[in-house]
């Protein structure tokens, strides 16, 4: 039987609410000041904040105002024993304290960006630090197959960048067309929406085939265009996310403990060890640091020291088992051919000579 398309906590929101959640007062006050990234972090993690309180946006904000001016010290700290409790509730679920605590400073920012006296003390809420769910990073080989499985160029691109160039959700939904160059290993970098800082990447001949299928099938869109679309419109980290997930849903890779979207990118970083990629280089492959051009004698020889690392690398990372054959080897399998081709006129017309030359 055919596994069912997952319900996300948006769509849960909508149904029971009867409404998107930016169409609430309250949650158009709470990201009129904020970044587009943010705004769709808000979108993503609120629904299931309200759902858990069983009460919409404005319900909240509306009763947050009457706790804050209650002389009744239960009543006024209300929402702080809910958070913990869902907090506690995200904890469970097998999210790393990290993580939960993303949760929170969204809902914190919710209460905050409707009015300075409606923020939660959270203080008292201790998170642990390590993760819940140990990392998994799959192989190579289950990554292909998770390749094999996408039914799209759009779809086996998104998954070629996540593993071979290790970009989150969030990362992949931040491109415009223009962003990738359509070169087998060309060399582009792009600010990561979450730190700040700048990740460097490389086309490797996976990408690059897909890229150049999309592109065509998108009939060439402008470079300022989002880079990857649906029926509505551009893809968002949730989209993104619910993407991947479904393909792993279907690749069957989901009985793996802990296998989500992002571990695509673990099991990039892993084989970047297992290439011995030096340990800066490797960070600067993964967006984790910023300036270290400095330390190689200038961005030019930067640039040719990830890219000698990525095609070092490329064999523990290939999604064709190396028989992709790249654009440089065609260039010399065509020479080749063509001296072979000049080779066998000029043989033909010695023979010719040979033939017409009068016998002694």
């Amino acid at each position: 039987m055919e596994k069912q398309k997952r319900v996300t906590s948006r769509q849960e929101f909508e149904k029971k609410f009867l409404k998107p959640i930016e169409d609430y007062d309250a949650v158009k006050r709470s990201v009129e000041t904020l970044k587009d990234v943010t705004t769709k972090n808000y979108y993503r993690v609120l629904p299931g904040y309200f759902l858990f309180l069983n009460e919409n946006p404005d319900q909240v904000i509306e009763q947050r105002r009457k706790d804050i001016g209650s002389k009744n010290y239960e009543q006024a700290e209300r929402y702080e024993r809910k958070t913990m409790a869902y907090a506690n509730i995200l904890l469970s679920k097998g999210h790393s304290g990290r993580a939960v605590q993303g949760f929170i400073g969204r809902i914190q920012g919710f209460f905050a960006n409707n009015s300075r006296r409606y923020s939660l003390d959270m203080r008292r809420l201790k998170l642990p630090k390590a993760r819940k769910v140990q990392k998994y990073s799959p192989s190579n080989e289950e990554i292909r197959h998770l390749y094999t499985i996408a039914d799209s160029s759009r779809d086996r691109l998104i998954i070629g960048l996540m593993y071979q160039n290790g970009l989150s959700p969030v990362d992949v939904s931040m491109l415009n067309v223009g962003d990738l160059p359509q070169e087998e290993w060309a060399y582009y970098e792009k600010s990561r929406s979450k730190t700040g800082e700048i990740w460097r990447g490389i086309v490797t001949p996976d990408i690059a085939y897909e890229l150049n299928n999309y592109l065509k099938i998108r009939n060439n869109p402008s470079k300022e265009e989002a880079l990857f679309v649906g029926r509505q419109g551009a893809l968002d980290n949730q989209a993104i996310s619910c993407l991947v997930s479904d393909l792993i849903d279907k690749s069957g890779l989901d009985g793996n403990s802990g296998f989500k979207p992002t571990s695509l990118r673990d099991a990039f970083e892993d084989a970047l060890v297992e290439a011995n990629v030096h340990p800066k280089i490797k960070e600067a492959l993964m967006g984790h640091v910023s300036g270290i051009e400095h330390e190689y004698g200038g961005h030019n020889k930067l640039i040719a020291i990830v890219t000698e690392a990525m095609k070092k690398a490329y064999p523990f990372l290939t999604l064709n088992g190396l028989t992709r054959t790249s654009t440089e080897q065609t260039k010399e399998l065509d020479q080749i051919k063509e001296r072979l081709e000049r080779m066998e006129v000029q043989m033909e017309e010695l023979l010719k000579l040979i033939e017409e030359k009068p016998k002694s």
